[in-house]
């Protein structure tokens, strides 16, 4: 996936356009690439993710994820 494409999806769930994924817009997310995921292992996937600890997920953090997982 390339930067370009991961932007499109990070814009995607970026649903009320901030520039940053909340632990609503992450679930959602989530339900589509891990649809078996629990709500818990999301809960603790969005903390780790979050590495600033605000509560949002911006894109620079996104594209970390992305890229280490």
């Amino acid at each position: 996936m390339t930067l370009e494409d991961l932007r499109e999806t990070f814009d995607q769930f970026d649903t009320d356009e901030n520039g940053a994924i909340d632990s609503t817009e992450f679930a959602k997310l989530i339900a589509v690439l891990d649809p078996e995921m629990s709500s818990e292992s999301v809960s603790i996937g969005f903390a780790a993710i979050d590495e600033d600890h605000n509560g949002l997920i911006d894109f620079t953090e996104f594209v970390d994820w992305w890229q280490d997982r």
